[in-house]
């Protein structure tokens, strides 16, 4: 894998070029710190993915995008996070916050590979600390993944529910959550209910309009569920 750096801060591109160099299937095509730069390298090139800073003095990382012939696949640093939006309008494999870790580092080069093994055409099963974002009215709403307490289906829409007791309905069928979602905490019950194990604080066998209720942890969300889903929790309890 080809990989090119893009940032305007020597010690950031020290940092990342280091931790890059302990993985010995990535060829480190360039540096750049400025936007002409960085046009300039990812045409001639033309590397499989670029760590890109969101500022390049007083100019967006995202114009190099732009600007550029070619269009690789893209992990974005930043030392703001509230730039995150912008990370899934331009379907970026990673969001890194600066200074980047080794950690932070591995899970983004293995969404890479992965990416790039698919064709650079497919989304990878979701981890708990990463970002979903839905769009209302009044603008991109971001909610970590641990903080989704349930989803269910509305006909061809599903309705997600998180924990600060905001809902959101989604035009990404049931069926594609039950792919992207980590296995570890969420669990499908039915084939219209998938929750959040960790964000259940009871369940109640007979709710108050007679049917099995779920209730969540700080949060004024209340799920009443059939049979078929009360057996499934039964079945995790035993």
């Amino acid at each position: 894998m080809k990989a090119a750096i893009i940032d305007d801060e020597e010690i950031d591109r020290l940092n990342l070029r280091t931790l890059l160099e302990d993985h010995g299937d990535i060829e480190i095509a360039g540096e750049a710190a400025t936007l002409e730069a960085a046009v300039e390298l990812m045409d001639r090139e033309t590397p499989d993915a670029v760590f890109l800073d969101i500022h390049l003095g007083r100019q967006k990382g995202f114009a190099a995008l732009e600007q550029a012939a070619n269009r690789p696949l893209v992990v974005i640093t930043t030392s703001h996070p509230h730039y995150a939006a912008k990370g899934f309008e331009i379907d970026a494999v990673d969001f890194l916050l600066k200074p980047v870790d080794e950690a932070a580092l591995v899970r983004a080069v293995g969404r890479l590979r992965r990416r790039l093994a698919a064709g650079g055409d497919t989304t990878d099963r979701l981890e708990t600390g990463d970002i979903q974002m839905f769009k209302e009215a009044d603008g991109l709403h971001l909610v970590p993944v641990n903080e989704i307490q349930a989803i269910t289906g509305e006909r061809i829409y599903t309705r997600v529910l998180v924990r600060d007791g905001r809902s959101f309905l989604h035009n990404r069928p049931l069926r594609e959550w039950r792919r992207l979602l980590p296995e570890k905490l969420f669990k499908v019950l039915d084939r219209s209910v998938i929750v959040n194990l960790q964000e259940i604080r009871v369940i109640k066998e007979t709710g108050p309009e007679g049917r099995p209720q779920i209730v969540f942890r700080g949060s004024p969300h209340r799920l009443e569920v059939g049979e078929s889903a009360m057996k499934s929790l039964r079945r995790l309890r035993d």
